[in-house]
């Protein structure tokens, strides 16, 4: 997985600050964040996703240490705050058309890594230049309740073509699904416990 991610991350056609290798947290499908967090490559990134957890802090906090041990990017998803306190690399944001979060913290914290989720239909009424990254799913069948139903590469490769901001894959992404992202244009790959497994 991290091999991919690195030829995906040499074939970049835009620059991109976001690791291309990124691991995105889930309490209900990977309990011991920490543990998983340990066990990710140097270089990678991880955006936490506390979804209201009451030990929010004390998680972030911990992967803050692990992520400077490690030389890896921090981001927290969707709670700039929790980003502040804990010192991250940035946040990632829920789907906008309109962009307002993403826009009104890059203008607040403009060294911040800004990603993302990209929308599922419809169009977006804001400038994506904004944003480091836009992270595209299902691109394949994924356990995700929220995935809906996978894209495939072709359509992901179309939708790269069209879009002004680095594209990561998401939805799926496994040993076995992330070679064929090669050659797709996608900056980099992001995945729960798919990119834990080697």
């Amino acid at each position: 997985m991290a091999r991919v991610a690195t030829k995906l991350f040499i074939a970049r056609k835009k620059p991109c600050r976001l690791s291309p290798f990124v691991f995105m947290t889930d309490p209900a499908r990977v309990p011991d964040v920490i543990k998983a967090a340990q066990s990710l490559p140097k270089g990678s990134a991880i955006i936490y996703r506390h979804f209201g957890k009451a030990d929010k802090y004390e998680e972030a906090a911990a992967l803050r240490q692990i992520s400077f041990a490690k030389s890896q990017q921090l981001l927290i998803g969707d709670d700039p705050e929790l980003a502040i306190a804990v010192g991250a690399d940035g946040v990632h944001f829920r789907r906008d058309a309109h962009l307002s979060a993403p826009t009104l913290w890059r203008q607040r914290c403009p060294d911040w890594i800004i990603s993302m989720a990209g929308l599922k239909t419809g169009g977006y009424h804001a400038d994506l230049n904004v944003l480091d990254a836009l992270f595209i799913s299902s691109i394949f069948e994924s356990q995700s309740p929220s995935a809906g139903a996978p894209i495939g590469t072709a359509a992901l490769k179309s939708k790269i073509k069209s879009l002004p901001v680095s594209v990561f894959a998401l939805g799926g992404i496994n040993k076995k699904t992330a070679p064929s992202l090669i050659g797709t244009g996608a900056a980099g790959l992001a995945g729960i416990n798919g990119v834990l497994k080697r």
